[in-house]
């Protein structure tokens, strides 16, 4: 839906599947930042039903994009076009009252504070807002590893580990159990994790070492999310052992493995950079649970 005909003009449009072509297009041009969206879009070719896909363009061209996920939550801000990201943010505000009562908006910095700064001003605010850097490794960065065969992709038989540990992690992240929260649906959540081989795991005779999950893949970048150590094997060397053999495992199948983290995260940041991990855009997370 076109809110202005005029092509020299900028235009507010809802895609659909015609348009793949160009939402690729103007995703890669950082396919790394923008991995998330681009796996999404090749994944699904803008036609889930309930996922919205919105774009400012300007002589034609696709400046600035939104993706309204109505089932996951996830408000996605992309592009450096503010003033266009300011037009997108009257289409997230209008979108709030059909958005999950729970949701997120994440992304560059600018593009997620221009997109809130056009919420109501009578909405709620955010939970938890978080200030993050986006970070990424290309293959020759890697420092030489003793290998981990050890580190495999989750199975049945880790259900109960990565229960416990993956509502661990999200208390110590985003300050919310999702054993109370959705115990329903955060068990289902994992037992998926057990079968998808995205998730995965070093366990020994000690139990759990370490665990993370790559969230989006494409033959340009993977991303990894959810690195996680239990409190007690901290600061044993597990972390930069099994992160560099999952970073070393990816980049043989895509050119870089990225992730974001909070910029207050001293010791993650010191593990990610002596990886080779280096800064690649300042990013923002904004967490919101809307009563109704």
């Amino acid at each position: 839906m076109a809110l202005h005909s005029d092509t020299h003009s900028p235009s507010i449009e809802r895609l659909g599947p015609l348009d793949v072509p160009d939402v690729v297009s103007f995703l890669e041009d950082d396919p790394v930042l923008n991995v998330y969206l681009l796996a999404l879009v090749l994944r699904d070719a803008l036609a889930r039903p309930r996922d919205e896909y919105w774009a400012v363009r300007r002589n034609g061209r696709i400046t600035a994009l939104l993706y309204l996920g109505g089932i996951s939550g996830a408000v996605l801000p992309v592009g450096d076009d503010l003033d266009g990201m300011r037009e997108l943010g009257d289409v997230a505000a209008n979108a709030l009252e059909v958005l999950p009562r729970r949701f997120q908006v994440i992304g560059p910095r600018a593009a997620v504070h221009v997109l809130l700064e056009r919420f109501p001003r009578n909405a709620p605010p955010p939970r938890l807002a978080r200030r993050q850097l986006y970070l990424s490794l290309s293959p020759g960065a890697l420092p030489p590893l003793v290998r981990l065969p050890e580190l495999r992709p989750a199975q049945r038989e880790d259900y109960g580990p990565l229960y416990e540990s993956g509502a661990e992690l999200r208390i110590e992240e985003l300050l919310e159990d999702p054993r109370a929260l959705d115990p329903v649906g955060y068990a289902r959540r994992v037992e998926e994790e057990c079968r998808d081989g995205h998730t995965w795991v070093w366990r020994d005779a000690g139990g759990l070492c370490f665990r993370a999950s790559v969230s989006a893949m494409t033959t340009d970048a993977a991303q990894v999310s959810g690195v996680y150590v239990p409190p007690a094997r901290r600061r044993s060397g597990i972390a930069r052992r099994a992160l560099g053999e999952m970073c070393a495992r990816l980049l043989g199948r895509t050119r870089h493995v990225c992730l974001f983290v909070n910029d207050f995260n001293a010791p993650a940041l010191s593990l990610y950079r002596a990886l080779g991990f280096v800064d690649r855009a300042p990013w923002a997370s904004a967490f919101f649970d809307l009563e109704r």
